[in-house]
This record gives C-alpha cells, sequence and structure tokens, in this order.
C-alpha cells in the first residue's frame, strides 16, 4: 500500500509540475569571455575607429588590448540577439560598450563575436537554452558545457529523462530534482533501491535519500544495493567533480523492510566519497563527411570511488518487521574502486536538442569486484526520447560473519547481478 501510494504521490508531482512549467518563458542570456587576444584586439580597433568616426572629441575609456565580454540574449522563440559587450582593463573596471557604435560599425564583425568561432569561456551559467538559437560553439576545442547538461543538468524547464531522472527548473540556475538510484557509484536505478529528494545547480546537488524500488526487465537480478535514509552532496565543475554521501539503517527504525528491502540479506552503502578528473574534446563527424558517429562532445572521468558496504539482517523479525543487525562490513581495502566515465553528447540540432546521448562507466574494485554500467538516449523529437540503461556486476562481493542465533562462522556472497531499464524522456 506505502509502494503504491508513493508512486501515486510521485505521478501526480510529475503532472502538475509539468502543466506548471508551461507557463514559464523560455527566456535567458549567454554570457562568455573571448579569450582569442588576435580577435578581441581587431574587435576593439574596429569599434575605437567607429567611435572617432561618430565623435572626433570622444573620451576614449577603453583600449585594444582590453578583454571583451559578450552578453547575448534568449528571446522566447530561441532567437539569439546581442544584449551588450564589456571591456575589461588591466585595472579590472568594465566598462561597456557604447551601443550606437556597435550598431555603426560592420555587421560581419558584430556577427563574427556573436558566433564564438574563436576561442571564448563561460562567464556565468548559461540559461535556459543552453546553446539555442544561432549562439552555437563551432569550435574543435570545447567546452564541457553542452555534453555535461546532457547528463548532469538540463537545458529545459521540466526534465523527465535518463537513468530516470526528474529535473524541475525554477530559475536559470536551480532546480528542484529527482534521481533513482546511485548512478554516480555505478548503481543506477534498479540496481539501488535509492530514491533521491532535492535541490540541484549547475555545479552542485543536495539530495536527501529515501527506500524505494525502480522497474527491472530482468528476474536474475534479486540482490540490488539497498537504500534507507541518508543525504548526498555532488559537486561538478569543468575540470573536477565528486560526491560524499551517507546513509543509517537505524534511521528506519522498527520498520516494515519488505516494501523496499530483503530483511534476510541486506546490503547497503554506509558511507562513500569519490572524486574524478574530466577533460572534454570534439569527436565524430560533419554530415557531409564520411564516419558513424555525429559531430559532438566526448567528456572523460578518470577517478576514484571509497564506497563502504555494509551487511546484515533483520533481528526479531515479524513478517519483515524488526530492527537492522550489521555482521560484516568492507574493510578500506575492499572499499576502494577505480572509477572510467565517458561521456558523449552529439550536438544540438536546428531544433535544438542532442539526438543522441551515450554514457559508460566502469567501477573496478581492488578485490575484483566492479561493475559497468552503460546508458544510451535517443531524443525523437524536441519534447520525446527513449532511453536504455544495462548495468552488470561481474563478480560476488564475500562478507564472512558470525550467525547469531548459532555462533557458528559462515560467508555470503552478494551478487547484483544484471539490470535492463528502459524508459522515456519527456521535455518541456
Amino acid at each position: 500500500m506505502k509502494s503504491r501510494s508513493l508512486m501515486l504521490l510521485f505521478l501526480v508531482f510529475v503532472f502538475v509540475s509539468s502543466i506548471w512549467a508551461q507557463g514559464f518563458q523560455e527566456t535567458g542570456k549567454l554570457e562568455w569571455i573571448v579569450k582569442d587576444r588576435g580577435f578581441s584586439r581587431s574587435f576593439m580597433e574596429a569599434y575605437i575607429d567607429t567611435l572617432f568616426i561618430i565623435d572626433e572629441g570622444a573620451e576614449l575609456e577603453v583600449q585594444e588590448t582590453d578583454e571583451l565580454r559578450v552578453i547575448v540574449g534568449i528571446d522566447v522563440e530561441g532567437r539569439a540577439s546581442l544584449e551588450n559587450i564589456y571591456a575589461k582593463g588591466r585595472s579590472g573596471v568594465l566598462n561597456k560598450l557604447v551601443k550606437p557604435v556597435l550598431d555603426s560599425m560592420d555587421s560581419s564583425m558584430v556577427a563574427a563575436i556573436q558566433s564564438r568561432r574563436y576561442t571564448w569561456d563561460y562567464l556565468s551559467a548559461v540559461d535556459v537554452g543552453g546553446g539555442r538559437g544561432e549562439v552555437i560553439n563551432v569550435f574543435e576545442e570545447r567546452s564541457n558545457k553542452q555534453v555535461r547538461d546532457a547528463f548532469w543538468w538540463t537545458h529545459r524547464r521540466v526534465d523527465i529523462s535518463v537513468f530516470p531522472r526528474m529535473f524541475i527548473r525554477v530559475n536559470p540556475n536551480f532546480a528542484f530534482a529527482t534521481e533513482f538510484g546511485r548512478q554516480d557509484l555505478g548503481f543506477p536505478a534498479a540496481a539501488s533501491r535509492t530514491l533521491n529528494l532535492g535541490l540541484a545547480t549547475e555545479v552542485l546537488k543536495f539530495y536527501a535519500t529515501l527506500p524505494a524500488t525502480y522497474f527491472n526487465l530482468t528476474s536474475s537480478s534479486n540482490a540490488p544495493l539497498e537504500g534507507t535514509y541518508g543525504g548526498v552532496l555532488k559537486f561538478d565543475s569543468p575540470n573536477f567533480g565528486g560526491s560524499l554521501s551517507f546513509q543509517d539503517m537505524n534511521f528506519r527504525g522498527s520498520q516494515d523492510t519488505t516494501l523496499f528491502l530483503n530483511p534476510s540479506n541486506m546490503v547497503y552503502n554506509p558511507s562513500s566519497g569519490q572524486f574524478y578528473y574530466s577533460f572534454t574534446s570534439r569527436i565524430g563527424s560533419l554530415p557531409d563527411q564520411p564516419g558513424f558517429v555525429p559531430i559532438g562532445s566526448l567528456r572523460l572521468q578518470i577517478g576514484f570511488t571509497y564506497m563502504q558496504y555494509s551487511y546484515g539482517k533483520v533481528v526479531d523479525e515479524n513478517n519483515g518487521v524488526g530492527a537492522f543487525s550489521q555482521l560484516d562490513r568492507s574493510e578500506p581495502l575492499e572499499s576502494m574502486f577505480g572509477l572510467f566515465r565517458a561521456e558523449y553528447a552529439s550536438d544540438m540540432n536546428e531544433r535544438f536538442f542532442n539526438r543522441v546521448k551515450l554514457a559508460g562507466q566502469l567501477n573496478i574494485g581492488l578485490n575484483g569486484f566492479g561493475g559497468f554500467d552503460f546508458t544510451t538516449s535517443y531524443t525523437v523529437t524536441e519534447w520525446f526520447g527513449v532511453n536504455l540503461n544495462m548495468t552488470y556486476f561481474w563478480s560476488p562481493m564475500t562478507f564472512n560473519y558470525t550467525d547469531p542465533e548459532t555462533g557458528n562462522s559462515d560467508t555470503y556472497d552478494w551478487e547484483p547481478g544484471f539490470f535492463i531499464v528502459p524508459s522515456i524522456a519527456l521535455y518541456f
């Protein structure tokens, strides 16, 4: 009954949020710094020449060597228009370039600064649209923004999408979020009986964890990682990211365990920590060039995970009701894992969405235990897509313990198995 109530509440939450999000105007801004010093200098020279043509006695507050900061607005229809350009001198003072002068400049020069066909970097978080309109990154030298948004964040107001997950953006840099499982640790969706509820930004995620189950196609995977009450903090920057988390079965008290847990053999994650380094590059070929992979961005993550496992049972069990008793816990070396993850997102097309998204993650433990996780997503239209997630653990983790009832030594081989989770994606 509780399981059905939770699912019904979740579906109502999705429906109401989707209707509510339709009232938003998808407006926003793109802000970046011009890193190409040659282009920046030529633009400033053209600006200064135009300024003196308009007013020979104008007071010059900018120089050719100033760093340019560009702000482009995105309207409701996704069209881009130049809003402001600032010049930052060596003193750190920002001077706004005069709009009448910009309007009088060669239109090709103004169009060139909007095109970003030069080295650039983000000045601040991209607003809703994240590359919509004519402002796109055409460089082979890529920002991590587009591919990271496809997996960590979202371009949309409401994203019911990969892993599965749901994001509802309250404003350009803040969202309410839900995610099933612990995908960052290699236990996505059905592989972990955990529901994460909380807040997300472009850099940080704060989650409270709850026990919950998710649909799985295979019948052989009968030992997922158990979930209970706890918390998660994640962070992701252009080059570094990681997470910290904790869960405690004692928070559950003596509740009925049969809805979400296996009272006879329970394995859960009391604490974890993760750190990785990432970098992004261009791969693929243009439509008019030979090749099987569409042009897009590939992000690689290399790091390590400390993930502790606790094994136990429900004692004084009465139809699944009782307190958790820990029997064994993984040693520090058994809790260390190497992490390798690759994420690919094809470039946004003319309708402003990534057609193809792929991600693979490998977690290898020092004791041989580990798993591989693969996710693929295909966006059919700007509002609908299909996803498939597959996770496989290739060897068991062995727990050694003393049976509290008999006093005899015993072992338990925990084998999570194989998980297949299909889902659909809805965007608003």
